[in-house]
C-alpha cells in the first residue's frame, strides 16, 4: 500500500476521523467524482473544508490516477491521501485508510458520491457512541459512523465484503431533504450543483445552522 501524506505529516490518532472513498473509476459518469467543478471548487474540495469545519481529521483514499490532481485540488495541511494496492471493494478502500489511523474510537466514512448531508446531520451522528447512519423519509443514507467494536470487524474482514453484512447500524432520523442525492449521472452533476450553490448562498438553513 502506497501512503502520500499532503504537504508535510500529520498526527492522526484516537478520537474520530473522517474518511473519504473517492477511489471509484466512475465508468458511468465518464469523469472523475472528485473532480466535478462545483464554481471554483472541486467536489473533493467542497467535501473536505465542509469536514474541516467540524475540525474532523480527514483521510482521503483515492486511486493512482486520480492522486495529483486531489493533491492540487485540496488546499489544507491536514489531510492524507492513501492509495491502496486494490481500489475494486469499498471495503478494501476503507481497510485501507484504517490502516493509517492509531487506535480509531470512531470513523466517520463519506463516500465521494454522497455528498448530500448537511453539517447538522454530521453533528447528529457525532454525539452517538454506536455505528449509525442518517435516515431521511424512511430511508437510510450517508454518512456512516462506524464505532468501537465494529471497527475491530471491519479492520479483520475480508476487502470484498458489503459492508452492511459487518454489524447492525442505527438509522438516526434527520431532517435533510438532500441526503439521498447520488452522483452517478450528468443529471446528478446539475442537481448537485444547484445544491452547491444554493448551500454557499445561504439559503439551505441546515447547512449553515450553527
Amino acid at each position: 500500500m502506497c501512503l502520500t501524506d499532503v504537504r508535510g505529516n500529520v498526527n492522526i490518532s484516537n478520537n474520530t476521523v473522517a474518511i473519504i472513498l473517492a477511489a471509484g473509476k466512475s465508468k458511468r459518469l465518464g469523469e472523475p467524482k472528485a473532480l466535478i467543478k462545483l464554481g471554483e471548487k472541486t467536489l473533493i474540495q467542497f467535501i473536505v473544508e465542509r469536514l474541516k469545519s467540524l475540525n474532523l481529521k480527514t483521510i482521503v483514499v483515492t486511486n493512482c490516477n486520480l492522486l495529483n490532481q486531489i493533491k492540487n485540488s485540496i488546499k489544507s495541511e491536514k489531510i492524507t491521501i492513501i492509495i491502496p494496492e486494490n481500489t475494486d471493494y469499498r471495503t478494501g478502500n476503507l481497510i485501507a485508510g484504517l490502516a493509517n489511523i492509531k487506535t480509531p474510537e470512531r470513523i466517520l466514512v463519506v463516500p465521494i458520491d454522497r455528498p448530500g448531508w448537511s453539517l447538522e446531520t454530521v453533528k447528529k451522528l457525532l454525539t452517538m457512541n454506536e455505528t449509525c447512519c442518517p435516515e431521511f423519509q424512511g430511508k437510510g443514507g450517508h454518512p456512516l459512523l462506524i464505532c468501537n467494536s465494529d471497527i475491530e470487524k471491519l479492520i479483520n474482514a475480508s476487502r470484498d465484503t458489503p459492508l452492511n453484512s459487518l454489524f447492525e447500524t442505527k438509522r438516526i432520523t434527520v431532517n435533510d431533504p438532500e441526503l439521498h442525492l447520488n452522483i452517478d449521472t450528468k443529471k446528478d452533476i446539475i442537481k448537485l450543483n444547484k445544491y452547491f450553490e444554493k448551500s454557499y448562498r445561504g439559503l439551505d438553513e441546515s447547512f449553515n445552522k450553527e
